[in-house]
């Protein structure tokens, strides 16, 4: 019986997944042609050069596996079933800004932003876990009262500012006063030319740079965390199993960790799945601010250049990265809550 309840809620999150999956190919073949069928504009007008001829008119429109100018409803039909195609082999074309192939761009970017989306998310869950225990625990105190104070000052502040500020106070007043900055203003590594050739040192320079954009984002992304695992513990500890417990004398500190913030902690890995997001797209505006060689600053730039197939490409990447963590958090659903496992 347990192992049918669960197989039975497995099974429904797994073809509401796929379901979702290709609404979302679909959705995202006809979000980047909105121009196109909309307003008419014809992508390879970008790269049209005056005097260029209809042979190499017709190279571009296969160079970027665009339709004709005048392309009927079977035309787009065929360009429909080879985008499917190319989506499912991660095929994403050619990018129209750099000239090669989206899928190079995407990877050369990719392990950037999961170093920083990566760190962030780590330090802000265990931060906001942490602190969100500690506001629960001391219900109604001072301590529960500041610790909700701080969390909702940083997490209403906009992403951009936080980080400007940083720089202003790790970079540009210690280098002003002192000679020197505590951490870098930007980019993901030292200028070209300075990079350390040994792994220790290239790491260790990695890491300097990484602090203020992933203190930024740490500090952005935890308050959401706190305020949940607060929330969410403050009214576990009123359930009647925790005053039985209590009752049966097991010590607070059992009571709470034992019997509250496991079942606390249920709500809390949907809005991990959910920031998941970001783990693909990285914080745009961070990663701007910052100068940070990530997914987000290429997304940033696609829009900018009209460069769909980038675009179309980091969207089809955020939306899987996106059902595969909600997947996961499913299958923990599924694991840590026995109203699940017993149907």
């Amino acid at each position: 019986m347990v192992i049918m309840g669960l197989r039975s809620y497995l099974l429904k999150r797994v073809i509401i997944a796929i379901a979702l999956f290709i609404a979302v190919i679909i959705f995202n073949f006809f979000l980047f042609r909105i121009p196109v069928f909309v307003f008419g504009i014809d992508p390879a007008t970008l790269y049209i050069q005056p005097g260029m001829d209809r042979h190499a008119i017709e190279q571009i429109r296969r160079l970027y596996q665009l339709p004709p100018a005048d392309a009927t409803w079977l035309d787009w039909f065929h360009h429909f079933v080879a985008y499917m195609q190319n989506m499912f082999t991660l095929q994403f074309g050619i990018s129209f800004s750099t000239g090669n192939p989206v899928v190079e761009d995407i990877m050369e970017r990719l392990p950037n932003t999961l170093l920083l989306m990566g760190t962030a998310m780590i330090f802000a869950v265990i931060l906001g876990v942490v602190t969100g225990i500690i506001a629960a625990s001391r219900h109604g105190g001072a301590m529960d009262t500041g610790l909700i104070t701080f969390s909702l000052t940083m997490y209403s502040f906009p992403v951009f500012w936080l980080g400007m500020v940083f720089m202003l106070v790790f970079s540009v007043l210690p280098q002003l006063y002192l000679g020197f900055p505590l951490f870098p203003l930007g980019h993901t590594t030292s200028a070209p030319g300075t990079v350390p050739n040994d792994p220790f040192s290239y790491s260790i320079d990695v890491a300097w740079h990484l602090v203020l954009p992933a203190m930024t984002l740490t500090l952005a992304f935890f308050g959401g965390y706190m305020l949940l695992m607060r929330n969410t513990l403050v009214d576990v500890l009123t359930e009647d199993y925790i005053l039985t417990a209590r009752a049966k004398g097991l010590e607070e500190r059992t009571v709470l960790y034992k019997h509250g913030v496991r079942n606390a902690f249920l709500p809390l890995i949907s809005l991990i799945a959910i920031n998941f997001a970001f783990i693909i797209s990285g914080a745009v505006l961070t990663e701007t601010v910052f100068i940070w060689f990530g997914m987000g600053r290429l997304l940033w730039g696609s829009l900018s250049a009209n460069d769909w197939p980038t675009a179309q490409g980091i969207f089809f990447m955020i939306a899987i990265t996106v059902i595969a963590a909600n997947i996961i958090a499913d299958i923990l659903y599924g694991v840590l809550d026995p109203r699940i496992k017993y149907g």
